[in-house]
C-alpha cells in the first residue's frame, strides 16, 4: 500500500472483507455505528488504506495473495487480519481448505474468531489488535527517528563521540576519523586521552571530569594532538546523558577552531598595528559613512570613534578638502581603480595641522564592492623639509654658481696673462671650476626629480628617443649615432625620463676614447614592456658607475659629475617604473632599460 495510517486519537480504519454478503452488510452496520472506527473505501485491496483487515475464509482464499502483499508493505508496523470462521469449519486443518489455511495464517492471519460472533468479544478482539497494532506503529517510530539520527550523527561535520561512564570510548563518528587521524576501530575501547597533547594542565582535565560527572554540561575550547602529532583547537561541549538522575554516558561534540583561531590572531594583530599607526586609516561605504576608522583619524578629527562612524568627512573638516575627497571616493568607485591625492584640510573640532598623501583603494565584501579603504600618510614634516630644502638649494646654487663663474672667469684671465707654472696652475682652476659648474647643474636637475611628482603619464618613448638622440648629435657631431625600432611607443614615464636619456646618451659619447665614437640605439616591444638597448664602443665603465646605475647605490661617494648624472639616469628611470641592466662588453657597453607599456590613451 502507498501508506499507513497512524493509530493514536484518530479513528481506527477497518477494512471488511467478506464474502457473504449477509454477513458484510451486518459487519459495516456495526462499524459504522461506532465512532472509534471507519469502514474503508471500496478501493482493491492493494488501494485500500487501512488499520484492521476482518476477512472470512471465501475471501481469503480468493484475496491471499493481495492480503499477503499488504502485511509485506506495511512492516516492520504489524497491520493485524481478523479470521472470521463458523463452529462447522473448526476442523479445516484436516481439509484441503484447513491445508490452505494452515499455508497463510503464519504470513496473513493474526488471528481467529468463530461465528456466529458476540459483539463484546468483536469489540475485545478489535481493541486488543488495534492495541498491537498501535504500539508496532510507535516502535517504528522510535525505530525511523533512531535511523535518522544515526544518519545525522554519521553525516555531521562535527567531530562526535560517545563513552561510557568510565572514560571508555564507546562510537565515533567519520568527521572524529577525519579530525583526529583516529579510525573508528582504534578509537572504540580507548579513551579520550589518546587526543592529549601536552597543552592543557592537568587541573583542566579535572575541572571536565568533575562538571559532567556532576550531570552538568562542559564546554570550552581545548588543544589536542593529531595522530600524526600535529596539533589542533578545538570547541568541545561534553553532554552526560541522564538517566534517573544519573549519568549513564557521555556525548562529546567537538568543532576543529585551529583555523579560526589563527585568523582571530592575525585581525587581532592588523587591528594592533592599524591602531598603534600614527597614520589615518579608514574604511567608508559607497555612500562615504566610516565603517572603521583607527585612533590617528580621531586624533586628527578631534570627535570619538562613535561619533565618526555613520558620519563622513563633511562632520570634521572644512567643506572645500572634503568635496576633494569625495570626488575622489567617487573615481575610485567607479573604477574600482586605486587613485593618490594629497589634501591639507582644516579640522573644525581639533588644532591639529597636518598635510596628507592619501592612496585611496576599492574594498570588497564577499567579492561585492562595498566602499573604499583609505591610508593617509601624514607628509606634514616631509613637505616642510622639502620646502627648507628648494630654499637652501636655491641658495646655494645661486651663490655657489655665482662664485664659480668669477673663479672661471679671473682663471681664464689668469691662463692669458701667465706662462709656465702659472699657467698650468690656472688651467686647473678653470678646469675644476668647469668641473663644479657641472656639478651644480647636476645636482639642480637631481633636485627637480626628486621632487617632481611620481605619478607616470603616457610617453611616447619612440618619439622621445629619436628626440634626444637629435640633439646629442647636434652637440657632438663627430659620433655616429642610429636609432632603430618602432617611432612610436607609448610607455608610463614621469617628466624626468627625458633627462635621464640625454644624460645617458651625453655619456656614452662625452667618455668614448675611440677615434670614431658609435652610439647604437634599439627600441623594441617585448610583451607588456618596451625594451630599450643603448650600446657604445667606448671603454666601458667602473663597477662604482655600474653599481650607481643598476641600484642607485653608492650615494655617499657621489662625488663627481659623472656620477651624479648616472645617479640622475638610474632615479628618473626608477620613478618610471623602469629598471637598467648594465653589460659590459670587450669594446663598449652595453645598457638595457626596461619600462612598463601603455595604451594610446
Amino acid at each position: 500500500m502507498s501508506e499507513q495510517p497512524t493509530a493514536g486519537d484518530e479513528p481506527a480504519v477497518v477494512y471488511p472483507l467478506l464474502k457473504d454478503s449477509g454477513n458484510q452488510r451486518v459487519l459495516r452496520e456495526w462499524l459504522t455505528s461506532h465512532e472509534e472506527y471507519v469502514v474503508a473505501d471500496d478501493k482493491p485491496v492493494g488501494q485500500k488504506t487501512f488499520d484492521l483487515c476482518i476477512v472470512d475464509q471465501p475471501a481469503l482464499d480468493d484475496h491471499s495473495e493481495a492480503v499477503q502483499a499488504a502485511k509485506a508493505d506495511a512492516e516492520p508496523a504489524l497491520l493485524p487480519v481478523l479470521l472470521l470462521v463458523s463452529d462447522l469449519e473448526r476442523e479445516l486443518p484436516a481439509s484441503s481448505k484447513g491445508r490452505l489455511l494452515e499455508t497463510v495464517f503464519e504470513t496473513t492471519v493474526d488471528e481467529l474468531l468463530s461465528t456466529p460472533i458476540r459483539q463484546a468479544e468483536l469489540e475485545w478482539r478489535l481493541q486488543s489488535l488495534l492495541r498491537l497494532r498501535e504500539q508496532s506503529l510507535d516502535l517504528q517510530a522510535q525505530t525511523d527517528q533512531l535511523r535518522r539520527f544515526k544518519q545525522a550523527v554519521e553525516a555531521s561535520g562535527h567531530a562526535i563521540l560517545m563513552s561510557d561512564t568510565d572514560g571508555t570510548i564507546e562510537y565515533v563518528n567519520p568527521a572524529f576519523e577525519s579530525m583526529t587521524g583516529y579510525s573508528r576501530e582504534t578509537a572504540v575501547g580507548s579513551t579520550p586521552r589518546i587526543l592529549k597533547s601536552g597543552e592543557m594542565d592537568e587541573t583542566h582535565y579535572e575541572r571536565l571530569w568533575e562538571t559532567i560527572t556532576a550531570g552538568d554540561t562542559w564546554r570550552e575550547e581545548i588543544t589536542n594532538r593529531h595522530k600524526d602529532g600535529s596539533l589542533y583547537t578545538t570547541d568541545q561541549t561534553i553532554a552526560p546523558i541522564v538517566e534517573d538522575g544519573e549519568p549513564t554516558a557521555f556525548v562529546a561534540v567537538q568543532t576543529d577552531v585551529t583555523e579560526q583561531k589563527a585568523l582571530q590572531h592575525r585581525l587581532s594583530l592588523h587591528r594592533d598595528i592599524v591602531e598603534r599607526l600614527e597614520d589615518p586609516i579608514m574604511i567608508q561605504t559607497t555612500d562615504g559613512e566610516f565603517r572603521l576608522v583607527n585612533d590617528a583619524l580621531c586624533s586628527f578629527a578631534g570627535l570619538s570613534r562613535e561619533q565618526l562612524l555613520s558620519d563622513d568627512e563633511y562632520e570634521f573638516m572644512d567643506p572645500e578638502t572634503a568635496t576633494t575627497i569625495a570626488r575622489q571616493k567617487r573615481r575610485v568607485i567607479e573604477t574600482e581603480q586605486p587613485v593618490e591625492y594629497s589634501v591639507e584640510p582644516t579640522f573644525e573640532y581639533s588644532d591639529r595641522e597636518a598635510i596628507f598623501y592619501t592612496s585611496r583603494y576599492p574594498y570588497y565584501e564577499d567579492g561585492e564592492l562595498a566602499g573604499t579603504l583609505a591610508i593617509c600618510r601624514n607628509v606634514t614634516d616631509l613637505e616642510e623639509r622639502t620646502r627648507q630644502l628648494h630654499v637652501l638649494d636655491n641658495i646655494l646654487r645661486h651663490n655657489i654658481r655665482n662664485n664659480l663663474n668669477v673663479i672661471h672667469g679671473r682663471g681664464e684671465q689668469l691662463r692669458e696673462g701667465v706662462d709656465g707654472e702659472l699657467e698650468a696652475a690656472a688651467e686647473v682652476i678653470v678646469e675644476r671650476a668647469e668641473d663644479l659648474l657641472t656639478t651644480s647643474e647636476k645636482s639642480r636637475a637631481i633636485t627637480d626629480v626628486l621632487s617632481e611628482s611620481v605619478e607616470p603619464t603616457p610617453t611616447d618613448l619612440g618619439r622621445l628617443v629619436r628626440s634626444v638622440a637629435k640633439r646629442t648629435a647636434t652637440t657632438w657631431p663627430e659620433a655616429d649615432i642610429d636609432v632603430t625600432g618602432p617611432s612610436q611607443c607609448n610607455v608610463a614615464a614621469t617628466g624626468s625620463l627625458g633627462s635621464a636619456l640625454e644624460e645617458l646618451f651625453a655619456n656614452a659619447v662625452i667618455h668614448n676614447d675611440s677615434d670614431e665614437p658609435r652610439l647604437r640605439v634599439e627600441l623594441a616591444v617585448e610583451g607588456s614592456q618596451a625594451v630599450l638597448s643603448v650600446q657604445d664602443n667606448g671603454p666601458g665603465i667602473s663597477e662604482f658607475d655600474r653599481d650607481v646605475l643598476e641600484s642607485g647605490g653608492a650615494i655617499d661617494k657621489l662625488s663627481h659629475g659623472s656620477g651624479l648624472g648616472l645617479w640622475l639616469v638610474y632615479w628618473g628611470i626608477n620613478r618610471s617604473g623602469g629598471d637598467i641592466r648594465v653589460d659590459c662588453e670587450p669594446q663598449g657597453t652595453e645598457i638595457t632599460i626596461r619600462l612598463p607599456v601603455v595604451g594610446d590613451e
